[in-house]
């Protein structure tokens, strides 16, 4: 990666006022260890003179900016990880005289080279805190994502807990239609290391972002707005230093209706298994959020009652769990695990499960807020691109192969594209207002809709065109649509 001669724009980040400063000519460049820089070649030099042709600026972005202000609210946070070290759990109980919770939890969001932070909710497992960091910064931001982290304060060394990133391409639009950074306030799930939280934590790179997490650590609601700043109005605050405000508080239905959801799962098999863990009972386990999760579930376990009549071997499949959640009134919530077993070896290399013909079920009974109408959207786009990508997948094994007609298959695909827009535009349109619904979901369906109708007029008029001899700039343009379409279904 490397900037050469290229102009930065210098401004006054203490006066929102100053407007433009000058410009510095530099060069930039990320090498690694030993590697040696290399000079571009350029044919006119004097071309390094036209500074608004040569400004370290990405495609799009205006040499003068506008100030604006980012407004990161924090809300609360549910189902952080419980200490269960019991070093750690004497040590504090020593220290307090009680067995509180053993987190003491803050916010720290990250964005454009600033830190802030929320206040530190002492000993809470569900802190809340109702508070808004605030950023200024220039718009449209060179930065384009906002780090988010829970972190435990501590005397000695402070830790994440998890960590989310909102990426500002996502939630905002730059077009003539487009509108505002805008988020929330909705729940955010964050994912790290396993959460049998102990004094060292062997995966903790995965709770500070770096790598997909492997375990549910956390749920953080937040919201995010930004406002394009007013620089001649006299009574601005002209600081750019990361305030730290109390944010109006939230309703509790704010993020929709809390519905009931039931997740069933049925291990078919499990074979070549590593050597190094085929000496100890195996068993495997299914958790949504908290729910079904051994360490620190949301239900107290309790012993399942046969009901009289019931299946015989249904019910020894599901008793025989190592997992069983009831509620109070004794009725089973959750079996999410699936009974231990010691594994076979198979031609001494691997091991296996033997299931055979009974195989262990689970299931969990879940309570979450209802984002289904969300989901629906996304899933359509998703089923349209994953079509779109399966047809020009196969029009370029035709060109590889040299089967006649490719541009046949393509013209196809493309038909099917059209249709596809056409009946999401159908479908979306007629969605209902939802008291629930945020700013972020309503400019999203309109952007969606205007996206997708868009698509479908350009896949009728590209199928048109599509000949023999113009089958491979066609289907360039074709994988372009594809782009279009994974980066609209991500919600």
């Amino acid at each position: 990666h490397q900037f050469y001669h290229k102009w930065a724009i210098l401004s006054d980040p203490e006066d929102l006022t100053a407007g433009l400063k000058g410009y510095l000519k530099c060069d930039i460049a990320v090498v690694g260890k030993g590697d040696n820089i290399k000079t571009p070649h350029k044919a006119n030099e004097t071309d390094e003179d036209d500074i608004e042709g040569n400004l370290l600026l990405p495609d799009g972005v205006p040499p003068e900016r506008q100030w604006a202000r980012f407004y990161v609210k924090v809300y609360r946070a549910e189902g952080l990880p419980r200490m269960n070290t019991s070093i750690m759990a004497n040590v504090k109980k020593a220290l307090i005289g009680e067995n509180k919770d053993l987190v003491d939890p803050y916010v720290q969001v990250v964005f454009a080279g600033q830190k802030g932070k929320t206040s530190i909710q002492k000993s809470s497992y569900e802190p809340l805190w109702n508070e808004q960091i605030v950023f200024t910064e220039m718009f449209p931001p060179l930065c384009k994502r906002i780090k988010v982290q829970i972190r435990d304060s501590d005397k000695v060394n402070d830790v994440a807990i998890g960590t989310h990133f909102i990426d500002l391409r996502k939630i905002s639009n730059e077009g003539d239609k487009g509108f505002l950074p805008t988020f929330g306030p909705a729940w955010v799930n964050m994912y790290g290391s396993t959460r049998n939280y102990t004094l060292m934590d062997e995966h903790q790179e995965l709770n500070e972002g770096l790598g997909e997490g492997v375990s549910f650590r956390a749920r953080l609601l937040l919201g995010l707005a930004v406002e394009i700043l007013d620089t001649t109005n006299p009574e601005i605050n002209g600081s750019t230093e990361v305030q730290v405000e109390q944010a109006t508080a939230v309703a509790e239905n704010c993020t929709g209706k809390m519905e009931e959801f039931f997740l069933f799962g049925a291990f078919l098999e499990a074979t070549m298994i590593d050597r190094r863990v085929g000496d100890k009972p195996i068993s495997f386990e299914v958790t949504i959020g908290n729910y079904g999760n051994q360490v620190d579930g949301v239900d107290k376990p309790v012993r399942r009652r046969r009901k009289e009549g019931g299946d015989e071997e249904e019910s020894e499949l599901l008793q025989n769990s190592s997992e069983e959640e009831g509620d109070e009134d004794g009725e089973l919530v959750s079996v999410s695990s699936s009974p231990p077993m010691k594994p076979l070896v198979t031609d001494r290399n691997y091991f296996h499960l033997p299931y055979l013909e009974r195989k262990p079920c689970v299931y969990i009974r879940s309570w979450w807020q209802d984002q289904r109408r969300r989901l629906y959207n996304s899933n359509i786009m998703d089923k349209i691109a994953d079509k779109l990508e399966e047809g020009l997948n196969d029009v370029q094994e035709m060109i590889k192969t040299e089967k006649p007609h490719p541009e046949r298959r393509l013209r196809g695909v493309l038909e099917e594209l059209s249709g596809g827009c056409q009946r999401f535009v159908a479908l979306a349109d007629r969605e209902q207002p939802h008291s629930s619904r945020t700013r972020l979901d309503r400019e999203r369906l309109r952007s969606c809709l205007r996206e997708l109708e868009g698509l479908w007029q350009q896949a009728r008029a590209l199928r048109q065109q599509v000949k023999r001899h113009t089958l491979r700039d066609k289907l360039k343009l074709a994988h372009n649509f594809l782009h279009k379409l994974r980066f609209l279904a991500d919600e």
